[in-house]
Order: structure tokens, then C-alpha cells, then sequence
């Protein structure tokens, strides 16, 4: 009889055992998936907030690129508008020449000219 209760006894330790054993392969498999999850979240993170750095600096490209633009297009504008005022008076003073008839008429409004700066400054 008692061989019996033996084997009774081993097939409970044995079951025992099979049961600590699935509890620790799930308890590790709980803290394998858990780092697994959070490991994952920290890629998610890092992802997002490795796009969201190249969104921006892709932005600031973009911003850099129209502002420098923006800059050539003024420097072009401010250049052509001082050729042209540059032209402009060329025009006018030749036009302001043309209109003095003779020498005599210059050195007089030279004459007259000087005349007021001398009196101003005394």
C-alpha cells in the first residue's frame, strides 16, 4: 500500500513544481512584454519627437530660403530704384543745362548765388 502513497506524493511534487515553474515563466513573460511595451513607447516618443525636429528644422529651411529671397529681391528692388533715380536726375540736370541758354546767363546765377552765401554768412 504505501508504494502507492509514493507515487500519490511524487505526482504532487511533480505538479507543484510544473505550477511554481508556469508561474515564474509567466511572471517573466509579464516583465519581458512590459519592457517590451515600454521600450516600444520609447521608440514611439523618440520617433515623434525625432519627425517633429525634422518637421521643424525643415520649416526653418524653408523660412531661411524665403527670407533670403525676400533680401535678394529687396537689394535688387533698392538697386534698380537708385539706378533709376540716379538716371532720373541725370535727366534733369541735363534737361535743368540745356535750358540755359548761354554762358552769360550761367555765370549770373553763379554770381547771384554767391552773392547770397556771402551775405548769409556775414
Amino acid at each position: 500500500m504505501g508504494h502507492n502513497h509514493d507515487q500519490e506524493y511524487k505526482s504532487r511534487l511533480e505538479l507543484e513544481r510544473l505550477h511554481q515553474e508556469s508561474a515564474r515563466i509567466l511572471r517573466e513573460a509579464r516583465v519581458e512584454a512590459e519592457s517590451i511595451i515600454g521600450k516600444s513607447r520609447a521608440d514611439g516618443e523618440r520617433l515623434r519627437a525625432e519627425l517633429k525636429e525634422k518637421a521643424k528644422s525643415d520649416a526653418d529651411v524653408v523660412v531661411r530660403n524665403a527670407e533670403r529671397q525676400i533680401q535678394l529681391e529687396t537689394t535688387r528692388a533698392l538697386q534698380q530704384i537708385r539706378t533709376e533715380a540716379v538716371e532720373l536726375s541725370v535727366m534733369i540736370a541735363s534737361k535743368i543745362i540745356q535750358r540755359n541758354l548761354s554762358k552769360e546767363d550761367n555765370e549770373r546765377l553763379i554770381d547771384e548765388a554767391l552773392k547770397q552765401v556771402q551775405s548769409r554768412s556775414h
